[in-house]
């Protein structure tokens, strides 16, 4: 695990992406949340690479990246297992492996 503090400016972004992505679910489906999600957690990994000042803003600013990539992963793998699914649900009963 991450011993560092993601700041909690971060730790807000990543729960709002979150929130809005499951909102967004709901109507066009986990493939389509995933794709705005990770669009935005993209966007805010520029964000945090800025050079820190200081050792404290270094330290942090790892944390955030952890964070945000953690995240990442996480919603590629969702994104990978529900289109698994959803290439198998699709499949004609013939052409389907037992």
């Amino acid at each position: 695990m991450n011993a560092e503090p993601t700041t909690a400016e971060v730790v807000a972004a990543l729960a709002s992406i979150e929130t809005q992505r499951r909102e967004m679910e709901k109507q066009s489906g986990v493939p389509t949340s995933c794709g705005w999600a990770l669009g935005k957690l993209h966007e805010l990994l520029p964000r945090e690479r800025k050079s820190p000042g200081t050792n404290a803003e270094s330290t942090a600013l790892r944390a955030n990246i952890a964070a945000a990539t953690a995240a990442i992963e996480k919603l590629r793998k969702l994104a990978q297992i529900t289109g698994q699914r959803a290439t198998r649900k699709g499949r004609p009963w013939h052409q389907q492996k037992p």
